[in-house]
């Protein structure tokens, strides 16, 4: 079970990076950001949860 954990926490982390550089591509091809800013902070959620989840798997250990 721990090992699906690691998974879906890793999973979260690709996915969260994935959404900001993507963010940042739009930024830099000139697309207005304001419908999504709260994409860009979703997926920092995610690479957040991400971590802490890793590290609450390491803690248990």
């Amino acid at each position: 079970m721990k090992k699906w954990y690691l998974f879906v926490s890793l999973l979260q982390i690709i996915v969260g990076l994935i959404a900001i550089a993507m963010y940042i591509f739009l930024a830099l091809k000139g697309e207005p950001l304001g419908k999504w800013i709260i994409t860009l902070f979703l997926a920092i959620g995610y690479v957040v949860l991400g971590i802490v989840g890793i590290l609450q798997l390491k803690n248990s250990n």
